[in-house]
């Protein structure tokens, strides 16, 4: 048997503690150090200081390291409020005051930009913020059960898919957060035992817990359920392969929120704009950018339910909302008539390849629409973006939750006949490294 040669392998270094001077933060909000030559990603680390770290990854290209002690202090380090922050795989940034949070992602989009476009300077608007705590009106709570039956309820640990057991949560509503304690000690009673996959929150006109059943509850249980929920003022609905209802088995009512003199309908299971504050703020930032006027003819792609489609129906002549998911264009109609507003169209159409044509754009003649805005999901819009230019509008307002794809596709519109007008962060995931964007893009006389 032939025997090949092959170098031994660098000194193992997981577990092992480490001196490291952090340099930066990487686009995850990580610290970024180095040691012999590789990188060492870092948690709970800020730039500038000299932390020591327990590495718990060792990879060829680098390292992954939780802080433990901090020797040298950022002067912008704060105490995070949540007593979770140091296990729970949420909220990254509570560590840094709130100021450097809109700083860090301001640079993270202008570092991408500067990266998949080439420009070296971008035209910042003031950002959009608001309430930093308490302000998530919808999120996933995973529920594990050890070999005993024992009930953990919590998010993910870092780096893992371990629950960490949380007693509330600060970024959700004060009464949504109160009732963690109370929610696993009521899903504890329930039989059968391992029966509730995970669960959902959701404050809108009513406060709303979705629970994920994973077999069928006997009536013992849902008797429980119902006078927890009206203990704790909640609407409680079971959701399994067939569908969803509420604990007597009816229909669910469909929830709704106000804005702009709007009334929105929505489903459990429909993309919502996380922060309801700020997403009615975005709203109007988008129709001022677009400077709607009453004979302008509008199109809106990825329009989801109409939560930009609505509002800006108001203001123009014509608005076409164009969305993937068939019940969600069902819904933006619907509420487009619920607001009397008759002036407005929406159609269903694969939005994210390039070769399916678009049959609802063929209708109308070349250049009719005069203004855009397209709201894609992480992946972008590589799909779209080609078909965009062509359309010619002058305006192009693109709402963004992923700076890197966004950044992508506006080289396309930069090389293809438009500026960048301006730019502004909206920090609609504040306490996370996550980060919402809009820009403008003027077409080019």
């Amino acid at each position: 048997m032939v025997k090949i040669y092959k170098p031994k392998n660098a000194k193992a270094l997981d577990k092992q503690t480490l001196q490291l001077t952090i340099e930066r933060l990487d686009i995850n909000g990580d610290g970024v150090a180095r040691h012999q030559g590789k990188p060492v990603f870092v948690s709970n680390a800020l730039p500038l200081e000299v932390v020591e770290a327990k590495v718990i990854e060792q990879k060829s290209k680098y390292l992954r390291a939780d802080s433990k002690k901090i020797l040298t202090s950022n002067a912008q380090r704060v105490s995070p409020e949540c007593r979770h922050f140091y296990q729970c795989g949420g909220c990254n940034l509570q560590h840094l005051e709130y100021q450097a949070q809109l700083d860090f992602k301001q640079q993270k989009v202008s570092e991408l930009f500067r990266r998949n476009t080439k420009l070296e300077q971008l035209p910042w608007q003031a950002p959009l913020v608001a309430k930093p705590w308490h302000y998530r009106r919808k999120a996933r709570i995973g529920v594990q059960y050890d070999r005993q039956g024992q009930v953990t309820l919590g998010f993910r640990k870092k780096q893992s898919n371990v629950l960490t057991p949380i007693k509330q949560c600060l970024v959700l509503p004060q009464d949504v957060s109160d009732v963690f304690v109370p929610l696993q000690q009521v899903l504890q009673k329930i039989s059968p035992s391992k029966a509730i996959g995970h669960c959902e929150f959701i404050a809108a006109d009513r406060n709303v817990l979705v629970l994920r059943t994973l077999k069928k509850l006997p009536a013992k249980s849902i008797a429980l359920l119902s006078e927890f929920g009206q203990q704790q003022q909640l609407q409680i609905i079971l959701q399994d392969e067939q569908g969803i209802s509420t604990l007597d088995g009816e229909d669910v009512a469909d929830l709704w929120f106000q804005m702009h003199g709007c009334q929105l309908s929505f489903s459990h299971n429909d993309f919502l704009q996380v922060h309801g504050e700020l997403n009615a703020t975005m709203v109007q930032q988008a129709i001022s950018w677009l400077a709607l006027e009453q004979d302008d003819r509008v199109v809106d792609l990825f329009c989801g339910f109409g939560n930009f489609s609505v509002p800006m129906a108001k203001q123009c002549q014509q608005l076409v909302g164009v969305e993937g998911v068939d019940s969600m264009v069902e819904r933006a109609q619907k509420n487009a008539e619920a607001n009397d507003l008759r002036h407005c169209d929406f159609f269903q159409a694969d939005l994210n390849d390039e070769n399916v044509p678009w049959p609802w754009l063929e209708q109308y003649p070349v250049g009719h629409f005069n203004k855009l805005l397209l709201d894609p999901a992480r992946a972008g819009a590589p799909g779209a973006i080609k078909r965009i230019v062509s359309m010619a509008p002058e305006l192009i307002v693109y709402v963004s939750c992923d700076a890197a794809t966004m950044s992508r596709d506006s080289d396309e519109l930069l090389n293809n006949g438009y500026r960048l007008e301006k730019i502004a962060l909206m920090d609609m995931f504040a306490q996370t490294r996550h980060v919402e964007t809009m820009a403008l893009f003027v077409k080019n006389k």
